[in-house]
């Protein structure tokens, strides 16, 4: 799409371009790249508008996580005290770095998975919404929210942050579509669509009451190393219904 040479300019630009949470693999880069140079004035993109959504879950993906982490370091030290014992070799020097990579593959990395829509113990709240007929690149490779999540279950605990996207057909304000349509990637009992939603592991997971609240810092950022993978800090603080404030709580979470 940066190099083709079109004939003439276009009306409508349609492009399946979404990628997990919207903006992972970053091919709307091309989108915009098309419609800078060839669309019409007054044309039309599909999809025309996009969102990008976070909500509380309840989820049994974390405690598994943390037992497969847990097994990973056991026969690491396992494998360090055979070393040792047969070769007389000490592999400690890399328990460090063993431990980090781990626990980035297994407690920091984004989790795609098909949702429940009775795991959501929260209301949801959008943290990105994008016009793709005034979007820019500058736009979507960095984006920060500032979001309140309250919680409506009892007694359960705060396991994940989901995240997912929808997208919608509406046209233009010069061009309405006749009959607007969205794309949903939402959890649904029903089952999902292939992008599923993407689960951002709290560990620890604090526990949650109804009428408490979760304030919610976000960024996500193109990674250094990949520009098609996403590097997210998230700090979160539980706001009780009582009026108690606990500590707020950051982490970072990659998206690859």
């Amino acid at each position: 799409m940066e190099d083709i040479v079109l004939p003439e300019k276009v009306d409508v630009i349609i492009s399946e371009w979404m990628g997990y949470y919207l903006l992972r693999e970053s091919m709307f880069d091309s989108v915009i790249c098309a419609r800078d140079r060839w669309l019409n004035p007054g044309g039309v993109m599909y999809p025309s508008h996009a969102r990008m959504w976070l909500a509380p879950i309840r989820s049994g993906l974390g405690d598994k996580k943390m037992e497969d982490f847990e097994i990973a370091m056991n026969d690491w030290n396992h494998f360090v005290e055979d070393t040792q014992a047969y070769y007389g070799v000490n592999m400690n020097a890399l328990t460090k770095a063993y431990r980090a990579e781990h626990e980035k593959f297994y407690l920091k990395s984004s989790i795609w998975n098909n949702l429940h829509p009775n795991q959501l113990i929260g209301q949801p709240a959008v943290v990105k919404e994008m016009d793709c007929l005034t979007a820019t690149v500058e736009e979507i490779r960095e984006v920060r929210a500032q979001v309140t999540l309250p919680i409506n279950q009892d007694r359960t605990r705060l396991a994940a942050l989901a995240g997912w996207f929808d997208v919608h057909f509406r046209g233009s304000k010069q061009n309405p579509a006749v009959e607007e349509v969205e794309l949903n990637t939402a959890p649904d009992e029903n089952g999902g669509t292939h992008w599923g939603q993407q689960v951002f592991l709290m560990t620890p997971a604090p526990r949650v009451n109804e009428g408490d609240s979760i304030n919610v810092s976000f960024s996500m950022v193109r990674s250094k190393e990949n520009h098609r993978l996403m590097d997210m800090d998230i700090t979160y603080e539980l706001h009780e219904a009582s009026g108690r404030k606990l500590p707020a709580v950051a982490t970072k979470i990659f998206l690859e």
